[in-house]
């Protein structure tokens, strides 16, 4: 568990690593994997982008690197390594990686050289995983690829750098291209549900189209402020939310705001860490009121959306250096919501395995929830929210027996836990100025 000190007592939450080195808030480091053997490219870059699935009930996940695809599986809180598949394009110059499922198939595609796209049949982990498929009979090189899994169709971005190929895969292990786009001259990334896909164009902007039969154009936004290169983007699994990520210096994230029928789109919040202007975005991955970015440079990333302005709440700088190149760091990010954990590919440093109360806080503000990991610092502090309206909150510590043992009614939007409290199991309690309960949550006291 991880134990938060304060001279000789201890405060201790329920988790699972010692404290962390890094620089980070409200995240918990589990597990991290790298591997030294791998000669680094640019940069040092060796890694790239992470994605997960469940088999049979078990969670594993990948990683790419500049030689090709690592497996693992999700034990808890730790990572194990399964096995290793080599790209058909190898070297310091195989810097793209990325990777969908579909059944019991790991699609994968790569940015550069003699590459293909390859399919690994996953039905054996977590004994061994075998590739069935390895061609570049439809493209070499790919950036991106998303799968609509409603439609069973497979968006490939930017085949041989040109558009987007549709693949059906009825037959998962064998795809077959039904339609090659070439609309827009050059796709990015892409997000599809329901064959309505949101399409990442770079300097052109953001296209949405119906790909249920011949494509149609549903609206664009090819022109908005701070304008950079349309990089990738991800809706809320309510369908409520878009947001997009411009992959240029000094540009937010973007979340949009569109008519019934997506003819009329615009950006209406933008959110972004507080040195933005300094740093870029990459990836992104949304769920109903947060928002989860790899932020290169500045690492994980963490955002409340559930009411503007949006503000972060959770963070963790997997890459500590200072470097003038603006896209090293993490590469990609993954949330494995039902386990309150998170993945993170960093091009120099590997895979990273996180814990963050993802349940607790993926909820409208009026809910009242119980979070069962309060934010406490290194010096004893209950961190509720950073929304909540400092002026008006009403703090209680109750004890196993449910008797009040503190209360703090002041202009603080925080609490110091008590270093009077004797050992034991302690609950508390936040207010607002009505004196409603608006969150509650249990943390240990060791003497």
């Amino acid at each position: 568990m991880t134990l938060i000190k304060k001279g000789a007592f201890i405060i201790a939450l329920v988790l699972s690593v010692p404290l962390q080195a890094q620089d980070f808030k409200n995240v918990t480091l589990l597990d991290h994997w790298t591997d030294t053997t791998i000669t680094p490219g640019l940069e040092e870059a060796i890694f790239n982008d992470v994605w997960a699935f469940e088999v049979d009930g078990n969670d594993y996940c990948v990683i790419g690197s500049n030689i090709g695809t690592h497996f693992f599986q999700i034990n808890g809180n730790k990572l194990n390594f399964i096995q290793f598949q080599p790209g058909k394009f190898q070297g310091q110059y195989a810097e793209h990686r990325d990777f969908k499922t579909y059944r019991n198939y790991l699609y994968g595609v790569c940015d550069e050289g003699t590459s293909s796209l390859q399919i690994f049949d996953l039905q054996y982990l977590p004994d061994s995983v075998s590739k069935v498929y390895d061609s570049d009979e439809h493209f070499q090189i790919a950036h991106n690829l998303y799968i609509d899994t409603a439609k069973a169709k497979m968006y490939v971005s930017g085949p041989n750098n040109l558009g987007l190929q549709i693949f059906d895969l009825s037959n998962p292990a064998d795809p077959e291209m039904i339609n090659y786009f070439t609309d827009v001259d050059y796709v990015h990334d892409c997000y599809v549900r329901n064959d309505t896909a949101f399409l990442n164009c770079g300097f052109d902007g953001l296209w949405v189209y119906d790909f249920s039969g011949s494509p149609v154009q549903l609206g664009i936004l090819d022109f908005y402020p701070n304008q950079g290169y349309n990089h990738s983007g991800w809706l809320s699994p309510d369908g409520q939310k878009y947001t997009f990520i411009d992959e240029t210096q000094g540009t937010k994230i973007r979340l949009c705001d569109w008519s019934e029928t997506l003819a009329d789109i615009s950006v209406s919040e933008t959110f972004g860490t507080d040195q933005y202007e300094d740093y870029v975005p990459h990836n992104i991955i949304l769920l109903d009121y947060l928002a989860f970015v790899s932020y290169y440079n500045e690492g994980l990333r963490i955002y409340d959306l559930s009411q503007a302005p949006y503000r972060e709440i959770g963070a963790y700088d997997t890459f500590l250096p200072e470097t003038d190149y603006l896209l090293n760091g993490a590469w990609g990010v993954y949330v494995l919501e039902d386990r309150n954990q998170l993945l993170v590919g960093d091009r120099q440093n590997g895979l990273f395995l996180f814990s963050f109360p993802i349940q607790e806080l993926n909820h409208p503000r009026r809910e009242t929830f119980v979070s069962a990991a309060p934010f406490i610092t290194e010096d004893g502090y209950i961190i509720p929210r950073e929304y909540l309206d400092e002026a008006a909150l009403t703090f209680s510590v109750f004890s196993a027996s449910g008797e009040i043992v503190y209360d703090q009614a002041n202009f603080l939007n925080y609490m110091k836990v008590p270093l009077s409290l004797a050992a034991g199991v302690y609950h508390y309690s936040i207010y607002d100025q009505f004196g409603d309960r608006i969150e509650t949550g249990s943390f240990v006291r060791i003497r």
